[in-house]
């Protein structure tokens, strides 16, 4: 085996990636406060063609340093809006047609193992604060909730693994 050089690697251009046929994915992050969680984001979500991410509340809008650090490049890439109140933007998504997921541990949420999407559908993924999760509020807006399966102890997972983990489930089933 031989690591391939950044030049073998096919990369698109940032006009070629906004131009790219895109995952028909939008994340949503709700108060989230780490900036490097925020900058893995981007990155991830740039790594899979995400439509958009909406930044919420408290969460930090690019461009910052400390964002930049982790998302090298790709709060350039992917497109991003801000709203100042999260339920706004649950709003506009279910206005522009979207079904929205809070990704959260609540009864009777999907277990992401069982999760089936429909190809032709427009999703949302809501991400919560690193502490206190995706506000009640903002779940009881949401279509449903999705719960990673966990086996451990902690039963809670980093704003920017979860968002690794759903994004890449999401491109497996829609791509």
């Amino acid at each position: 085996m031989r690591k391939l050089k950044v030049t073998e690697m096919n990369r698109l251009t940032v006009e070629e990636f906004k131009e790219a046929r895109k995952l028909p994915l939008v994340v949503v992050l709700d108060d989230v406060r780490s900036l490097h969680n925020i900058g893995a984001v981007f990155r991830t979500s740039d790594a899979f063609l995400v439509d958009c991410i909406y930044l919420c509340g408290i969460t930090a809008v690019p461009p910052h340093p400390e964002m930049h650090k982790t998302a090298l490049g790709a709060e350039y890439t992917v497109d991003w809006k801000y709203f100042k109140d999260t339920e706004e933007a649950v709003n506009e998504l279910h206005a522009m047609g979207y079904t929205v997921f809070a990704i959260e541990q609540c009864e009777g949420s999907t277990m992401l193992d069982k999760l089936t999407l429909e190809p032709d559908k427009k999703y949302a993924v809501l991400l919560g604060n690193e502490v206190k999760g995706v506000k009640q509020e903002v779940v009881n807006r949401c279509d449903g909730c999705i719960e990673i399966p966990q086996f451990g102890t902690k039963h809670s997972l980093n704003v920017s693994v979860t968002a690794g983990i759903i994004i890449w489930e999401f491109a497996c089933k829609l791509i």
